[in-house]
């Protein structure tokens, strides 16, 4: 995590001075000390086009102060009636992505030339500080140190911001958390490792207890769609549950958060293309948001009630394999046909959900890099979210969404889908059928397992990587969701 000092007034120092730039610098509290720092310059060197105002833009100069030189980067923050929360986030993100790209590891921001309101400017501060600069750690032999690691930055402000930039640099922790267990190699993030650091993770935070079952108390306890998955690889399958209730939330019921783990999808019989298996090791994205989430849930020690749990299976194919045509018993004691074996993430959430389901939970949500379909419908930039209840149910998730820039969008299910899953012959339900609208399909069988309880799906297959670097950090994984998400449980919007 990036390293912070904290300074109630301008010191001056060998640091770089950084500051944000409106179009109108003068809209900046602290426009007179900063303009005296410059020798009374600023409005000239922006006329000049050396720093530039432009929404954004990072721009350098130099200055010299009570005769030292001094370095000044200015992030242009453009209009500042449009500068919500999303675009100071990208204005944060940029800055601290020159920052590394420059190798630039000390600076004094000077957070008082961000004309929004303080805090939120240092909420916004802390959670990109972290994430916009994410690098995983590699396995190259020549791997330098991340910069998050080496660099120390101070942060000046007439308020104090300690506590909140702390505070969202956990939210950012998390999001880099999920991140990291996205990126590990398949053959170091099996179902068995993945357990174990889940449990070694947890295991130090106050308000927290876990379980793993294993894949023989799996089968003996009927869970039959993950034990069905997983059963043809060396690598185990593993269902792992966490639960943290912090005392103020004690004798609320919790809400669920399931995550999809599939470790590394072939596809099983149903086999992947050459093109289309690559990147299947970011098949365990929901179940590693879900495990993000509860990080930054618990370390920021939010009043609330929550159990995670994340169904964690390798899909392979051997003699043992589950095979199109099979029919499984899931967990909930409904029967299963099997008819496509590469639709094996909503059989794994299936057991999961219903799984959830025992503990009376609220509300449940389950994450997902469910289907391709997904991608069709909505591009690579909205997640699909599905739900048993009517839209006005989702407004508070629409509206948080909005703020956090994780765009969403509802998809239906309706009594055609529940025909459809409904179609095998021989078993109560079908995991695949052949014909269009399969994102919501899958979200209706999935459906089929929330036991009655209020339940949210969201579908991020297209969401949960991204192929081009963005303010918000590096192509691969993203960690998406986990940020509205913890939002809205810190908003007080899921009470038990």
């Amino acid at each position: 995590m990036m390293q912070f000092q904290f300074r109630d007034k301008y010191v001056a120092t060998e640091e770089p001075i950084i500051i944000g730039l409106p179009h109108e610098p003068t809209q900046m509290s602290n426009y007179e000390e900063v303009d005296t720092l410059l020798n009374g310059q600023l409005q000239a060197i922006i006329k000049e086009n050396v720093l530039s105002t432009e929404f954004g833009a990072v721009t350098t100069t130099g200055v010299v102060i009570q005769r030292d030189y001094h370095k000044v980067i200015a992030v242009g923050l453009g209009d500042v009636s449009l500068l919500d929360r999303i675009r100071l986030s990208e204005a944060f993100g940029s800055m601290f992505q020159f920052l590394k790209d420059t190798d630039t590891i000390k600076g004094q921001i000077l957070l008082d030339t961000f004309p929004v309101e303080v805090h939120s400017a240092a909420e916004l501060l802390g959670l990109m500080a972290n994430i916009s600069v994410y690098e995983f750690y590699s396995y190259k032999m020549d791997q330098p140190p991340l910069f998050s690691e080496t660099a120390t930055f101070s942060v000046t402000s007439s308020i104090d911001v300690k506590e909140t930039v702390s505070r969202y640099g956990k939210l950012g922790e998390g999001i880099n958390m999920a991140r990291n267990f996205s990126e590990t190699p398949p053959n170091l993030m099996t179902p068995e490792v993945m357990a174990g650091k889940i449990a070694e993770i947890f295991e130090s935070h106050p308000h927290v207890t876990g379980m793993v079952k294993d894949e023989n108390t799996l089968e003996s306890e009927g869970y039959g769609l993950i034990t069905a998955v997983g059963k043809a690889s060396h690598a185990k399958p593993r269902l792992v549950t966490i639960e943290y209730c912090h005392p103020d939330a004690k004798g609320h019921k919790p809400v669920a958060l399931v995550g999809k783990g599939i470790t590394y999808d072939t596809g099983g019989y149903s086999i992947k293309s050459k093109t289309g298996m690559p990147e299947m090791k970011y098949d365990m994205s929901g179940a590693a948001n879900v495990v993000g989430m509860l990080n930054a849930i618990s370390s920021m020690s939010l009043p609330v009630h929550v159990i995670g749990v994340v169904a964690l299976a390798e899909n392979m194919i051997d003699g043992n394999a589950m095979r199109p045509d099979d029919v499984y018993i899931s967990y909930s004691g409904q029967s299963v046909e099997v008819k496509n074996t590469d639709a094996e993430g909503r059989l794994v959430l299936g057991d999961a959900v219903f799984h959830a389901s025992q503990y009376s939970p609220s509300l449940i949500m389950d994450f997902a890099t469910l289907t391709g379909a997904v991608v069709a419908a909505l591009g690579d930039e909205r997640t699909g979210v599905f739900t048993n209840k009517d839209a006005d149910f989702l407004k508070p998730l629409i509206e948080m969404s909005e703020q956090t820039g994780e765009a969403v969008w509802q998809l239906p299910i309706s009594d055609i889908e529940e025909k459809s899953v409904r179609q095998s012959p021989v078993a109560d339900l079908t995991n695949h059928v052949e014909k269009p609208g399969r994102a919501s399909f899958a979200a209706c069988f999935i459906k089929q397992f929330a036991n009655g309880t209020p339940w949210i799906h969201f579908d991020i297959a297209g969401t949960g990587t991204t192929t081009k670097a963005t303010p918000q950090g590096p192509k691969g994984s993203t960690g998406v969701m986990i940020h509205t998400i913890v939002k809205m449980f810190e908003a007080g919007h899921f009470h038990g």
